[in-house]
Parts: C-alpha cells; sequence; structure tokens
C-alpha cells in the first residue's frame, strides 16, 4: 500500500509540473539589430502613388533618387500604383517584407496611415515621405525609421496668386479689363484648399478686388475636365488660370492656347515639356509652381549616407528653402521679366517679401473647416 501511495504522488508531482511548464509564457523574440546604413550604398524603393512619366512630383524624386544613386553606387527599384490606392497596403507590405530594400521612399496625403502601419511591421527599413506629415505623437515607435518631407504649399501659391493678379491688370496682350483669374484643383484635400488660399491671398495682396473663380476636376488625371473648366473661367472673364492638378494640369493648359489666354502648370515645367510636345501651347503657360521633393529627397538620401539624418521629423520647407520656385520659363522672361519690367519689378519685391518672411500666409493645414470655407468665400469680393 505504501508503495502504491508513493507512485500515486510522484505521477501527481509529474503532472502538476507538466500542467505548469504549459502555462509559461514563450521567450521575447529578441530585437532586431538596428542596420547602420552611413557610408554605404542603400538599396532603394521607390513607391509610386501615381505614374512615372506623368510629368508630377514623383517624377522629380525618381531623378533626385537616380542622382544620389550615380553618386554613391546605390540603387532604386520603383513600383507604380497608377492612382489605385485599393492595394497600397499589401503591395507595400509585400516588398517590405522581401528584404531587397533598406529604403522606401514615397509620398502624397494618401500614404500616410500606410507608412505608419508599414513602419511599425518593418522597424528596420527607413521610410522618407514626402507632401505629407506623419503622426509621431500617436505612432512614437516610429520615430527612428521615419523623415516626412513637407513644402509649404500656400506661399508658393501665393507668389502665382500675385503673379496672376499683376497679369489681369497689365495691359499685356491677352488681358481683358475684368479683374479675373482661375484656379482649377484636382481633388478637394486639404493640400489643394492649401494651395488656394495662398493663392487668393497673394491675389489680394496686390489688389483685394481681383476675382478668383475656382473649380475641381475631383482626380489627377481627368485633362479633358480640367480643359472645360478652365474654358469655362476664360469665358467668364479670367486672363490667368492656374492648374494644381497634377498631369491633368496639361489640360488648363490646352484651354489657355485655344481662348488666347494665359496658364500657370504645376509640379513640373508645363512650358518646358509643352515646347517639346505642342510648342503651340507652351507660348500661353507663363510659370508653373513647383515643389522640389527631388531636391528634397536627394538631400534627404545624403544625409542618411552621411549618418547626419535625423529621424522622427517632419521637415516643413518654406520659400526661403530653396525647394519652392514659379518656375522663369522662356515664355516668363519673354512675356514678364523682358517684355513687362515694371510687372517684374512689382512681382519680384513679392518674392523679396516672402524669402524674408515678411509676409504670413494663411493655411488650410491643421485648420478648421470653418476657416477653411471663409478664405475660399474670399475668392468674390463681391460678396463680401
Amino acid at each position: 500500500m505504501k508503495k502504491f501511495l508513493t507512485l500515486l504522488l510522484a505521477v501527481l508531482m509529474v503532472l502538476t509540473l507538466a500542467g505548469c511548464g504549459g502555462k509559461e509564457e514563450p521567450a521575447p523574440a529578441p530585437e532586431e539589430e538596428v542596420v547602420d546604413l552611413t557610408g554605404k550604398p542603400l538599396r532603394i524603393l521607390q513607391f509610386v502613388s501615381q505614374t512615372l512619366g506623368s510629368l508630377s512630383c514623383e517624377d522629380l524624386v525618381y531623378e533626385g533618387i537616380q542622382k544620389f544613386c550615380a553618386e554613391t553606387g546605390s540603387t532604386v527599384d520603383t513600383f507604380e500604383l497608377n492612382y489605385d490606392d485599393t492595394h497600397t497596403a499589401s503591395s507595400l507590405a509585400e516588398l517590405c517584407s522581401s528584404g531587397k530594400y533598406d529604403v522606401v521612399v514615397t509620398g502624397y496625403w494618401s500614404i500616410e496611415e500606410y507608412v505608419e502601419q508599414a513602419a511599425q511591421d518593418f522597424p528596420n527599413i527607413k521610410f522618407m515621405v514626402f507632401d505629407c506629415t506623419i503622426d509621431f505623437d500617436s505612432y512614437p515607435e516610429i520615430k527612428q525609421n521615419v523623415s516626412s518631407y513637407l513644402c509649404k504649399q500656400n506661399t508658393l501659391a501665393f507668389a502665382a496668386g500675385a503673379l496672376g493678379a499683376l497679369i489681369t491688370e497689365s495691359d499685356m496682350e491677352l488681358a481683358n479689363p475684368d479683374k479675373t483669374i482661375g484656379f482649377v484643383g484636382g481633388g478637394m484635400i486639404t493640400a489643394i484648399d492649401d494651395f488656394l488660399i495662398g493663392y487668393i491671398q497673394g491675389a489680394h495682396y496686390i489688389d483685394p478686388e481681383v476675382k478668383v473663380l475656382y473649380s475641381y476636376v475631383g482626380n489627377w488625371e481627368d485633362s479633358g475636365k480640367a480643359h472645360d473648366l478652365a474654358h469655362d473661367q476664360y469665358v467668364n472673364g479670367a486672363d490667368v488660370s492656374f492648374g494644381v492638378c497634377a498631369p491633368a494640369s496639361f489640360g488648363v493648359c490646352q484651354a489657355a492656347y485655344e481662348d488666347k489666354r494665359y496658364a500657370f502648370g504645376v509640379d513640373t515645367d508645363h512650358s518646358g515639356q509643352l515646347a517639346i510636345s505642342h510648342p503651340e501651347q507652351a507660348e500661353y503657360t507663363v510659370s508653373s509652381a513647383v515643389k522640389q521633393f527631388g531636391y528634397a529627397i536627394y538631400d534627404g538620401l545624403k544625409s542618411i549616407y552621411d549618418g547626419t539624418i535625423v529621424w522622427g521629423s517632419n521637415n516643413s520647407f518654406d520659400f526661403d528653402s530653396g525647394y519652392l520656385e514659379m518656375i522663369e520659363t522662356d515664355v516668363f522672361n519673354k512675356l514678364i521679366k523682358e517684355g513687362k519690367p515694371e510687372l517684374y519689378a512689382a512681382y519680384e519685391e513679392v518674392v523679396a517679401d516672402l524669402l524674408a518672411g515678411k509676409i504670413e500666409v494663411g493655411t488650410a493645414v491643421g485648420a478648421t473647416t470653418e476657416y477653411v470655407e471663409a478664405e475660399k468665400a474670399k475668392a468674390d469680393p463681391a460678396n463680401n
């Protein structure tokens, strides 16, 4: 009997120990080793929201990356979403998990939440994003591998608005007596409203009586609709229309040619591009508002290579950074700089004040809906 009890007790102890062992928490996974990229050729992925070759900011970014690669022996692959963001999350995760890349470069307002998630899932990959901000307060863990680059488009648009107002009040050949300019935006989003607010304020800095007609395409590809919207503005008295709808902006340039008015492009030098493909249209595209993200990303990649980059930052560039530019094209020089030196002098004074920080420009970024709508309502001084 004693032997039986002893044996039973031993079995119970073994079962108890086995049960306790089954409840033990697994050992924590070792933290991933932080990779130092200083002085090393980088394996770069440019994750393109739109399409390369569409003459958007992403083409400028690609040029900046190519320059960096040529100088450092780095490499770049590209992946294009072709405006279809339904596969953004899965495509980005698949590419990041491939182990092929050290740095992902991507951008635009629609990418923020996807980068915030991917940066958490892949802490050893560095993310450089342009034309949007990252919520580092909500996701402090990604301060180690994300940096964003934002250009203050409202100040750039202020310069465009001032130039447009000077044109509509001038005796330039195609300017009519009406004090009216136009604006064709892509989508009704914060970035476009930021452009519009700056444009209106720049025009009214020259003359509070200038009227700004504005409309939205609703996307970034429909150049035909952009053309029709600009045409309507020209018919209603606008001397110049500012196309802020990515590649669709070329429709504004076409309408300017057909209606014998003036146009401003965006993102790349539209006049320079048209001089190759449609030289007859180039003569009516006076300037283009360009956020030089190619320069900003190139400088950012160099800072990774040099070991000087500061991660976890939303870098916001003002007019004095050199990353914002109203392109002074051949057409600009002929019509404005040489053709109307007094107009050019007045415009240069505005630019100088922007560079010196003497002008405070309103912004839609971080603003309330009430503020944005009130600023847009000022587009028509007759109603205020």
